[in-house]
This record gives structure tokens, sequence and C-alpha cells, in this order.
């Protein structure tokens, strides 16, 4: 008792004991003599003290594990902030709650059904069939050496990781309804049937169907000369599943309203409205990452080397997956200089209509977005190889992560799959790539040091590629059908997509009442969302023929110029309702869009050119200007785009109500071409079926 012993010298003297080689008079470790009159009650405090120190043991592995854990849950915080950052202003409540929403789904679906299935007694090495519920872990049952309560927790975790991937895919234009539907069905079903392929006893498995005996069969010998997949953090098993989830519902759903130009099919670009909160919520996501990669050791005591590895693998990764795509992006990306053209030559405006969108010069930038989302794909791609590499290996797969986002994002693009937040290329492409460089990069000395329970030379002889291949098709395959079949059914019962109009006046007001900014607004003022700019674009309406005058206008009222034909004067208002600066964009995609409607020669008739389209295309971020007129009951003079020598189509007669504000912009060659369409024709979702070539 008065000697300090350590827990080595302790268990020694234990198996001497044991082995009944005590005799009186032995030494201790510490040089002391201890008194053997009673080797039973030595042996049965050594026993106490070995019993304490295994204890300790699984509670600071249980311990280590439930701070994971929280970290990875945090990360959902890290989502919140990304995603709400990405979307336009309109849309943030919605994809805040969405992400709350479906962590609880998450929880409590993987709670009931998804547990079991995952890690309970495996069926034809195909899915788990026990512990629902968590029937069989509320007596202290141990899984992997720590308590099964703080293991359920930390999976739970990561099955919420993977739904929240599929928001990301598919926001601004999924109903809530359906987002819900398809985050139950990935909790209880896609996502833990994943899991027990390859984590549980499933036939992808390190522990793959046991036998009678414990022995272990994994693909392709079924024997301890494979090692079944390796997939340490869930490069294919997390990320794989929300990325490729994500992509089948990005292309059922469609692209969202203004996002491709009606005409050309050119990519309309809709930038953040707050690169603050994607810096935040990446830098967020990237620390949940090294409890994400680091947790999946499942206990610290005897691994703490291994952690050290782990998180240098990881940072290593991410910042040379960053550092990677912003220089490409750099060298091979033209971005508009419009931005800077608005600030450097307002002067330049002519009837405070757009800037002539050949004036526009490109120059290199560095890409925020791409900065941001390589990082993530980076983080990704080392997942599944975080505990069997080395850094410089580390290094590689990063670097080739930055270059498959860059690729995939753009390939995306090109065949018109509107993913908002780049999700399929951060986790689903990047997910395949980490877990393909399992096999390429694994040595079998570190697969051993990670805890693999087989001693072979599957990465030596390349079978271990083979066996990642065969994995992650297998995956992604599962993945995608059992995705397609679910959103077929919601679809089937026109469930899946908000209607236009919601669209364009953004889900939050409709389905939740709220919007994420209040900014106290003037009469012509945009606030925050499209549903605010009708309220005010009109607020004031007159009658029929009866002339009637402008609305009272702020600061001093508009100013008068006189209108493209000479004949007329109007009121322009220069205010902020005109310009739509929160929801600006690029000048060259709207001078596109422009230059082919103005490729009609401006005689085509009523319905050539869709001002329906061009009217989303506005509600998607192009800046516009506004005149008041109290009455429309004739196109302006000299306008010969709608057929007959200038007569009003139907929709164009004068009605009551009519009168109000009304938008016009200016085509490439300078004309400027007036569209009669009023905002007011979103309103109950009344929408034109066409007014002509070159308007917008």
């Amino acid at each position: 008792e008065a000697t300090p012993w350590s827990r080595k010298n302790i268990l020694v003297l234990y198996r001497r004991v044991e082995k009944g080689r005590w005799s009186a008079g032995v030494h201790d470790p510490g040089g002391g003599k201890m008194n053997t009159s009673s080797n039973e009650a030595l042996l049965a405090r050594l026993e106490a003290v070995e019993r304490d120190l295994i204890q300790v043991q699984e509670d600071a592995d249980s311990g280590w594990l439930a701070l994971c854990g929280v970290l990875i849950l945090g990360m959902q915080g890290g989502f919140m902030m990304l995603e709400a950052g990405t979307v336009r202003n309109k849309n943030v409540v919605t994809l805040i709650f969405k992400n709350l929403w479906d962590t609880c789904i998450a929880v409590l679906g993987f709670y009931l059904l998804g547990f079991g299935f995952a890690f309970g007694e495996t069926q034809g090495c195909v899915i788990g069939a026990s512990n629902f519920a968590l029937s069989e872990l509320w007596n202290g049952e141990k899984v992997g050496g720590v308590s099964g309560s703080t293991f359920f927790f930390f999976q739970a975790a990561f099955a919420g990781t993977a739904i929240t991937i599929v928001s990301g895919s598919t926001c601004e234009r999924m109903r809530l309804e359906a987002y819900c539907a398809i985050s139950l069905f990935l909790s209880t079903i896609v996502y833990p049937v994943a899991v027990h392929w390859v984590w549980g006893h499933g036939f992808l498995s390190s522990q793959a169907c046991p036998d009678a005996r414990g022995v272990f069969h994994p693909i392709f010998t079924r024997s301890d000369r494979s090692n079944g997949v390796i997939d340490v953090a869930g490069s294919s098993v997390v990320h794989v599943v929300g990325g490729f989830c994500g992509l089948v519902g990005a292309i059922m759903l469609g692209p969202r309203i203004g996002r491709f130009a009606p005409l050309t099919g050119e990519v309309l670009p809709i930038p953040p409205h707050s690169y603050i909160l994607v810096a935040f919520g990446s830098m967020a996501i990237w620390v949940g990452f090294f409890a994400f990669n680091c947790g999946s050791t499942i206990q610290i005591t005897g691994k703490g080397a291994l952690a050290g590895t782990i998180l240098t693998n990881t940072a290593v990764s991410a910042a040379m997956s960053c550092v990677t795509c912003t220089a490409t992006s750099l060298l091979l990306d033209k971005t508009s200089d419009r931005l800077l053209f608005e600030k450097e030559y307002e002067a330049l405006r002519v009837q405070n209509s757009l800037v002539n969108a050949e004036a526009v010069g490109y120059r290199r930038a560095f890409k925020v977005s791409h900065a941001f989302n390589s990082l993530l794909g980076g983080l990704v791609a080392i997942t599944g190889s975080c505990s069997v590499v080395s850094p410089w290996w580390a290094a590689l797969i990063g670097l080739v992560a930055g270059w498959c986002y860059y690729l995939s994002s753009k390939l995306l693009l090109r065949l018109k799959i509107d993913d908002p937040l780049d999700a399929f290329p951060v986790h689903g492409v990047c997910g395949f790539w980490g877990s393909l460089a399992v096999g390429i990069f694994c040595t079998d000395e570190a697969v051993q040091h990670a805890g693999y329970p087989h001693v072979n030379e599957a990465c030596k002889s390349g079978e271990q590629f083979a066996v990642q291949l065969v994995g992650v098709i297998v995956i992604a395959t599962w993945t995608s059908v059992s995705s397609f079949l679910l959103y077929y059914a919601v679809q089937t019962f026109d469930k899946l997509r908000v209607p236009e109009t919601m669209e364009i006046v953004g889900m939050d007001l409709v389905d939740h009442a709220a919007e994420a900014y209040r900014i106290e607004a003037d009469h012509d003022e945009i606030g925050g969302s499209i549903f605010r700019m009708q309220k005010t674009l009109m607020g004031s309406e007159q009658p029929p023929g009866g002339g009637g005058s402008p609305p009272e206008q702020p600061n001093g009222g508009g100013e008068h110029r006189a209108s493209p034909s000479g004949d007329q004067e109007i009121t322009m208002s220069r205010s902020k309702a005109g310009r739509l600066d929160t929801l600006s964009s690029s000048m060259e995609s709207i001078g596109a869009l422009l230059a082919g409607a103005s490729n009609n020669n401006n005689t085509s008739t009523h319905g050539g050119f869709s001002p329906g389209a061009a009217i989303n295309s506005c509600a998607a971020g192009f800046e516009i200007d506004t005149e008041y007129r109290p009455h429309a009951s004739a196109p302006p003079p000299g306008y010969a785009g709608m057929g007959g020598g200038g007569a009003a189509p139907p929709k164009l007669q004068a009605r009551p109500g009519w009168g109000g504000w009304y938008v016009w912009s200016a085509p490439r060659d300078g004309s400027r071409q007036e569209s009669l369409e009023r905002l007011a024709m979103l309103k109950d979702g009344a929408r034109p079926t066409g007014l002509g070539g070159g308007v917008v």
C-alpha cells in the first residue's frame, strides 16, 4: 500500500499469483517486501484492481465516443449555416427547419428500425433483424468494448449526416412533406442496409457472415486472406449514400426556375446570399470532421497514436483539396466584371437600364464557393482511408479530390442538373473517389495497425482495390435504385415539387409564414423576398382609361424622362424596388438571354417569346428598372414585337387594375424593347403565354 504500483506491475504480479508462482519473501517490482500470509486475499484484491482498471478503460472509451458523437451532431449546425447561406434569402427559414427536422427524423427512425437493420443479427448477410428500438441494449450490454447506448448515439449522428446531404441537392423546390418522407426512408431502410453491409455482418464487411464458430467470411476469398471493404469513417457508407440519393432527387425535381436561360440554356448564376454563413458553416463542418474520423476508432485507450494519424491525414487532405481546386478554378475560369463595372462605371448606364452586356469584361477571380466546397470534398475523400494511409498519400488523395469536385461540378451544369450546394460533387463523387483511394494507397501494416482483424497481403496484391470498387458500385446502385423508387412514388401523387408560384415567392412565407430577414422598407423598396417586391410594385392600381397619377414617390419622387419613342413622358424610379439589389445576377447572362430574343428581329408574333420565362428569370435575380403607367390600353409607340402593327395582344387589353408598375430592360443592340408584362401577373398564378420577340 505504501509503494506506488503501476498497472503493468499489478498485472504481472496478478499473473504470477494465478499461476501459483508466488512464494514467501518474493520482492515486489518496487523493491519492497510483501506480507504473503494470505495469497487468497491478495489474489482477490488484485482481481478487484483489474476490474477497476477495465471499468476505467471502458468509461474512457465510452466518454471518447460520446464526445465525438456530440461534435458530429454539432455538424448539423454547420450544415444549417452552409445551406442557409448558399440559397436565396427567401428560402432560408425553410432550409433551417429542414435541417432540424431531418436530424429529428434520423434519430427517431434509426432508433426504431435503423439500428436493428444495421447492427442486428444478420439474415443472409444482407440485413440485420434484431435489437429494434434498442431492445437489447438497456442492461449494460457492450458493443465493441463501449456502452451500447453510446454506440447507438454515435451511429445515429452518422445517420443524420447522410440524410442532410440530400437537403443540399434538392433545396429551394422540394415540398417539405416529400423531404420528410425521403428522410424517414433513408434513416430506416437505405442507410442502415448499407451500414450492415460494410460495418455490420453484411457480405461486404471485414466481419462478414460469421458461422457457428465465429469465423468470418469476407469477399473475395471468404477467408482471412481478405479484408472486406475498408471504410474507416464513411466515404461510401455515409457520403456515397447521401450524394447519390441527392443526385436522383435533383434530376427528378428538375432545375430551379431561372437556373438556366429559357432560350439558350446558358447557366444563370444564383450566387449565395451570404458568404459569411457559408464560411462559418464550412469551418464548423471541418471541425466536426475531426470527430467524424477520429471517433471511428470507437476506442481511445491504446489508440491515441492512431487518432493522431487520423487528425493529421484529415487536415492535410482537406487543405490540399481546397488549394488545388481554387488554383484550378483561378486558371481555367473567367468571371464577369459586372459588379466591378457597376461600381466604377455607373455613369455609363443609359436611361437607367441595364449596362450593355458587351461592355462588361471578364477576369480571373478566386471563387469562394469552389474553395469551401473543395475543402469539404477533401474531407469526404479521406474519411474512407484516414487510418490506413500515410500523410503523403493523404495529400495526394486531397489533390485528386479537388479536381474531382471541380470537374463533376462543371459536368452537372453541362448536363443541366441543378444541385444548389454541389452536394453530389462534394459527397457523391469525392466519396466514390475516397472509397477507391483506400485500395490504391493502403498498406497491409497500416490496415492491421488500424485494428482490422485479418493479417494478409490484400493491399499489396491489389485485391483490396477490387474489393473497394465492387463495394462502392454496389452501394451507389442500391442507393440510386431505392431512392428513385421512392421519388417516383411521391411524384406520382404530385407531391414532390412545390408549385411555380410558391417557388418564385419563396418557401419561407408559404410554408412558415416567416422571413429570415425583417427589413423595414419604404413604399417601393424591396425587402427580402419576391412577395414583398410584388406587394411594393403592385401597391397602387388605377382603373382602365382613368389616367390618374402615379403614387407618391419617396424621397422627392421619380425622375421625368422621355420615353424611347420620344412621344410621351413617363415617370422613372431609381429606387431599390427598381434595382432588386438583393437579387442581382450576372450581366452577361441577361445579355445572352436578350440577344437570343433579339435574334427574332423583333418581328415574332404573340406567343413567340415567353414573358413568363422572363419573369421567372427576373425572379431568379436579374436587375431591372421600373416605370409607372396609369393604365395600359396599348403597347408603347413604335413597338413592333406584338404583331398586328403594334396592336396589343388580348392579355394586354385595358382592364380594371392594370395601372401600376411595369418592368423594362435593354437588349444588346442598345435599342430599348419594353415589356408591358406587369409583375402583378404572378399574383394568383396568372401567367401569360407570350408577348413576342425582344421582350424581357
